[in-house]
């Protein structure tokens, strides 16, 4: 009988593990091309509509309107940006050179913020207008959420500064990353998002103690929540909560939607003071 041994393993042990890079599969690379270019087509003219239909046809541009127009300016801008990601994700690799790395980076966290923080002023004003009508609210004119808006851009210019600093187009380095990671988090969704959940929270346990919560109020509060959940999804859910305008004022519909936004409050804070809940 003879002595057999197993055979030597062929196979080297690698000194250095091979990087992997984002755009190496190119499965998920035309899925994330195909994603970013529906993005594209329904979000950029669909946000351009909402900011025509706000400038050009909306005659009574309530604080909810002017909140809605920075957001689709937000929007429309941020689905441009994804042009560059998808000719990123094509090409695999980065041919605009370190300097258009560092703007698009910068203009993609700018307007991310910006419609993030966007949505958290809609989640307070909405507050305010159905928690406290009466103490708060009456100091909320356009002429303070114009300043407040003004004062969002330029908060958001400048905690995107990190971009143009960390930013390059070399290889990653993970331990230089993790203060932009961690800032982007909880400055772009820990912060806000805690702040929207309080907000609404605050506003449903209100309408249940008025008796406002009805199906009407449910289902606006349903669209509103998932109007949130997508930059390029706002133009079609706007669409659907106007569709009973359509009929009748064609391509103005949406500019009677916005219009009918700060009757809508009015009509709410009327209901509240007969409820005699204050």
């Amino acid at each position: 009988m003879s002595n057999t041994s197993p055979p030597p393993l062929t196979n080297p042990i690698p000194t250095e593990p091979a990087e992997d890079s984002a755009v190496s599969n190119n499965y998920f690379t035309a899925i994330g091309a195909l994603i970013l270019s529906l993005v594209f087509l329904l979000g950029v003219p669909g946000n351009l509509f909402i900011v025509w239909s706000i400038l050009a046809r909306c005659r009574q541009r309530s604080v909810t309107t002017l909140l809605i127009l920075n957001l689709a300016c937000a929007d429309g801008f941020l689905m441009a940006l994804t042009i560059f990601f998808i000719m990123y994700l094509v090409m695999q690799s980065w041919v605009f050179g370190n300097t258009m790395c560092k703007i698009v980076f910068y203009l993609c966290n700018s307007n991310m913020y910006a419609s993030i923080f966007l949505i958290t002023l809609m989640s307070v004003n909405r507050l305010l207008a159905i928690v406290f009508p009466h103490t708060l609210y009456h100091l909320i004119t356009r002429k303070v959420v114009r300043r407040v808006i003004l004062g969002t851009w330029m908060f958001v210019m400048v905690i995107s500064i990190p971009s143009l600093v960390f930013r390059a187009v070399t290889a990653q380095n993970k331990t230089k990353l993790v203060l932009q990671y961690t800032t982007e988090t909880v400055a772009g969704f820990i912060i806000p998002y805690a702040i929207i959940i309080t907000s609404y929270v605050l506003i449903l346990k209100r309408l249940r103690e008025t008796r406002l919560y009805g199906m009407a109020e449910s289902t606006r509060a349903v669209t509103s929540t998932l109007a949130f959940i997508s930059s390029c999804a706002n133009p079609v859910l706007y669409t659907f909560a106007g569709k009973s305008y359509i009929k009748n004022n064609g391509f103005a519909f949406m500019a009677k939607l916005f219009e009918g936004t700060s009757s809508e409050q009015t009509g709410t804070k009327i209901r509240l003071e007969r409820q005699g809940r204050w």
